[in-house]
């Protein structure tokens, strides 16, 4: 898994704004990821079926296909990515979005040493649960939606 290990683990940030979108790829390399862009959701889901995704920062307003529409088409995809929203809106705004879907939101501004250990946490537990789920031969469930907001 990326944090230290030797095969990096994978993840794709979808953001329409270039700054956040390179802010994003460097915060998340310089954690240990292996890091793909995508400038809105249509290009996200060209990269999406070409190459499985531990986890997918996904901003939600985006032209062609938004934030929203492309956090619904990843629920169809195997291997699912794990969902970290990235998002200036208000707690209410993206109560629409399916929680076992979202694992975490954060917040812009960002707070740059916020996101990467948020990144690093979600790393590791996806590493856990797949660690688990092997033990057990079992799926593994998601785990509640928390959000990492920029004082955090």
């Amino acid at each position: 898994m990326g944090v230290g290990n030797a095969e990096k683990t994978s993840l794709l940030v979808v953001d329409d704004d270039t700054a956040i979108r390179k802010l994003l790829e460097r915060i998340a390399q310089r954690a240990g990821f292996a890091v793909d862009t995508a400038r809105d959701g249509a290009e996200a889901l060209e990269l999406l079926r070409q190459k499985p995704y531990a986890i997918a920062i996904v901003d939600l307003m985006m032209p062609r296909v938004s934030g929203y529409e492309l956090v619904q088409q990843i629920s169809t995809i195997t291997p699912r990515p794990v969902v970290i929203v990235a998002t200036a809106m208000t707690n209410g705004d993206h109560a629409t979005l399916d929680d076992s879907m979202v694992r975490r939101v954060i917040r812009k501004p960002f707070d740059v040493n916020a996101v990467a250990q948020a990144l690093v946490d979600t790393a590791r537990r996806i590493a856990e649960e797949r660690r688990e789920a092997a033990n057990e031969g079992g799926v593994t469930q998601d785990e509640p939606l928390r959000i990492v907001h920029p004082e955090e």
